[in-house]
């Protein structure tokens, strides 16, 4: 490719953005249209949207645009509430309703912008409609993503990068995404897409950049409509060997129902949200919970991990105690093993990674004594076990979301629960440990008897031990 055809021109041997440096960069860029850039996690790929968003003229970056002053717009989607004006701080705040007597409607947010046709265009192409009277923190994480995408689009940019845009929607809703920025890119929008998997890369992208521990790997300009063939390559081998877990901390519960719903109902603001569901989860059963966007998985998991006061309001039992019977709540979690991308949001800890991992292995309410060194040694070899050894002394603000992701899943897996509640639990995560999650969930199943519910928009994700599915439908 020439380097007149690219809007974004590279000319340092290196970009750097922070404590990053990227290798290789003198002689590529970013052409016109849309552009997928792709790797693994720690590959580079967030530092270059920083570079091109805030850092071309920094950290002796030389970056050269094809117009003096080109407005760019990053989504990096780590806070889906940034565009709100709304303070939340627990990822659980939306549960309570006198906590949200004053959170706007998405029409008190966009305000005139609703009567654009900008606005009318993107809200029919991602299935939006009727979303403008509802409350800011009733919609879903999918829902809330695209409005981010329209705010961004708002501030007419004429570069938009997305990181990892396509997590979180379902199978429809990302279908309609690729075909709305296809749309935007041919009426002169230059898209630019940061992947951690290459499977995400859309039919009809107009080139493929290639990042690979920080180094770039060069740029494929012919993929066109039949990309998909050109980076399949890129995804690694799969993980060979067996699993080994480290010990448990106590053996599973005496059981026979890990949890059940009769009827189940509940909703916000006044509208049921899910309806009429029964389920029942045996123990040592392993489900996937499925549904499009706004379908109610998570609010059912509040329900289950004993967040949501609604389950009061319902016949549940959890592991064989019907829920308002005097059962304590931190019985409940102290059996459950969750994580879901708001809990990601809103985690803070001062802890080093290890004592993060440390305070999964107790009971809930002896999480703040003084660690051992025998629990230190147990939550360094899950952090191995996973592949992130190399983490054990950082500390979780200074993580990337991948990282991040697989801080939370070790501190899940720790304790080796009765349950296990993965809400899309392989969001952000490369093939290579999405296979390694995969793989020590299901050697932990198999060895521990224990009960599963895992929720994802991709089948294809599934664990192996998953053989039952539970689906809800979008009222």
């Amino acid at each position: 490719m020439k380097c007149d055809d690219y809007i974004i021109e590279f000319l340092s041997p290196t970009l750097c953005f922070g404590p990053v440096t990227l290798e290789g960069a003198q002689g590529l860029g970013i052409p016109a249209g849309l552009t997928a850039v792709v790797g693994p996690n720690g590959a580079g790929k967030t530092t270059l949207g920083y570079v091109i968003e805030r850092g071309r003229y920094g950290f002796g970056n030389r970056v050269r645009f094809a117009r003096e002053g080109m407005r760019v717009k990053v989504l990096a989607f780590t806070d889906i509430h940034s565009f709100t004006g709304v303070d939340v701080l627990r990822y659980d705040q939306r549960l309570e309703s006198s906590e949200n007597e004053y959170v706007p409607t998405v029409a008190e947010i966009f305000g005139e912008a609703l009567h654009t046709d900008l606005w009318r265009d993107m809200a029919e192409r991602l299935s939006l409609r009727g979303a403008e009277e509802k409350k800011i923190n009733y919609l879903s994480s999918g829902e809330l993503r695209k409005l981010l995408i329209i705010n961004a689009l708002l501030t007419a940019p004429e570069i938009l990068v997305l990181d990892n845009p396509f997590i979180g929607l379902d199978a429809r809703s990302r279908g309609e995404l690729r075909d709305a920025l296809t749309a935007l890119r041919d009426r002169g929008l230059h898209i630019i897409l940061l992947l951690c998997d290459p499977d995400e890369v859309p039919e009809g992208t107009d080139a493929v950049l290639r990042l690979n521990e920080c180094r770039f790997e060069g740029l494929a300009d012919d993929v066109g409509d039949s990309s998909a063939d050109s980076y399949r390559r890129l995804k690694p081998s799969l993980l060979q060997g067996d699993v080994v877990l480290p010990p448990a901390p106590e053996d599973v519960p005496e059981h026979e129902v890990a949890f059940s719903i009769r009827g189940g109902h509940a909703g916000y603001g006044g509208r049921d949200v899910f309806s009429g569901v029964d389920w029942e989860v045996r123990r040592g059963e392993r489900w996937m919970l499925t549904g499009p966007n706004g379908s109610g998985k998570s609010l059912l998991l509040s329900m289950v991990c004993g967040d949501n006061p609604q389950a009061y309001a319902n016949d549940i039992v959890i592991f064989d105690h019907k829920r308002g019977s005097g059962e304590s709540i931190w019985d409940i979690k102290n059996n459950i093993g969750y994580v879901c991308p708001e809990m990601q949001l809103y985690f803070r800890s001062r802890l080093p990674v290890r004592g993060i991992v440390i305070e999964g292995m107790r009971p809930v309410l002896e999480r703040f004594r003084p660690h051992t060194a025998e629990e230190a040694a147990i939550a360094e070899a899950w952090l191995e076990c996973l592949g992130i050894g190399s983490l054990a002394d950082r500390e979780f603000s200074t993580l990337s979301s991948s990282e991040q992701r697989m801080v939370l899943l070790a501190r899940a897996f720790a304790r080796q629960p009765a349950m296990l509640v993965l809400d899309e639990p392989f969001q952000g995560l490369d093939p290579t440990n999405k296979e390694r999650v995969r793989r020590v969930i299901d050697a932990m199943m198999e060895a521990r008897a224990a009960s599963l519910i895992f929720v994802t928009h991709y089948p294809d994700e599934l664990p192996s031990c998953v053989m039952r599915r539970m689906s809800l439908v979008k009222e």
